[in-house]
């Protein structure tokens, strides 16, 4: 946490000697990121090495006493505060482009892109279909696909996995989520049918006591795929679709809206998230609104007219 208070006293220095912004726009952008360091803080976050899913949950937490300008606003602060943290040499282009990519609520009031089943078949067709690809990786890739969009985990959960921390027998995977906390997220049986297929055509299963301690997710070298791996292979797998935003992050909130939309109750997806707090879940409450609107154009005597 020293190390953020010295880069936020180092780029509002910066904004006053360097680029002469005047002590009211200075005050705002401390305020801004004041607001985001106590973020960081509380939740135990490593704010070199943030993606947009950190962003999100920052965002939410913020939804009952920040509108949606101020919050564009504080995306702006939060933005020249990261491009000056990449010129420092302090973060990666990774990182950068998490924040410089998420989405302006002027322009954007909703969350990311959801797919829909039928979207994903094609996704996991389309993999298939590729020459270029092995059997392994073309397994692994839909193993991944499938896992994000069934579990909801997020992308340094799925990193992550070993294969002592998954239960086949009840379709359950152990992850550590946020502030080291332990926590169970559901897979399908279809998604337990790719997994079992890759780690067979691996020699991986059944699982034995001598690869316990291995990743899941591994290169044809058998060498553990990085945060970078994942997230360019969903990312590239996803542009095979017209969608309004790409990557892991879009499989995670696919997976809350499918079980909004099916019944499920806030605080049960709150669980499956491994949300801290409800307000992080409640924006995905405006999703169920269009299928509301259709029910009622159904099923109410006036619906139609």
């Amino acid at each position: 946490m020293m190390k953020f208070e010295s880069h936020k006293k180092e780029f509002l220095l910066f904004l006053e000697l360097e680029r002469g912004y005047s002590h009211r726009t200075i005050q705002f952008y401390k305020s801004d990121l004041d607001q985001y360091s106590d973020f960081v803080y509380k939740n135990k976050i490593q704010f070199s090495n943030i993606d947009k899913d950190l962003i999100f949950d920052f965002h939410a937490s913020l939804n009952s006493s920040v509108g949606p300008r101020s919050f564009s606003r504080m995306l702006s602060a939060l933005r020249t505060f990261y491009k000056f943290l990449h010129t420092e040499g302090v973060i990666d282009d990774i990182v950068l482009n998490e924040i410089k990519s998420y989405p302006s609520p002027k322009y954007k009031k909703s969350i990311p892109t959801f797919l829909s089943m039928n979207q994903i078949s094609q996704v996991l067709d389309q993999i298939n279909k590729n020459e270029k690809l092995s059997d392994i990786i073309k397994l692994r890739d839909q193993s991944i696909i499938m896992l994000f969009f069934s579990s909801g985990l997020r992308l340094a959960e799925l990193k992550s996995i070993q294969l002592k921390d998954i239960d086949f027998s009840n379709k359950r995977i152990r992850v550590l989520g946020k502030g080291d906390k332990t926590r169970l997220a559901n897979f399908d049986r279809d998604t337990k049918d790719f997994l079992i297929r890759y780690l067979t055509i691996l020699k991986k299963y059944p699982l034995i006591k001598t690869n316990f301690n291995n990743n899941l997710f591994v290169d044809e070298k058998d060498k553990n795929l990085s945060r970078d791996n994942i997230q360019y292979l969903v990312m590239k797998n996803l542009k095979t679709l017209t969608l309004n935003s790409y990557g892991p992050h879009a499989l995670r909130h696919s997976f809350a809206t499918h079980l909004l939309n099916s019944g499920v109750g806030l605080s049960a997806i709150k669980s499956l998230l491994g949300h801290e707090n409800l307000a992080s879940t409640q924006i995905y409450t405006h999703v169920s609104l269009g299928k509301l609107q259709e029910t009622i154009k159904k099923s109410h005597p006036r619906g139609e007219k």
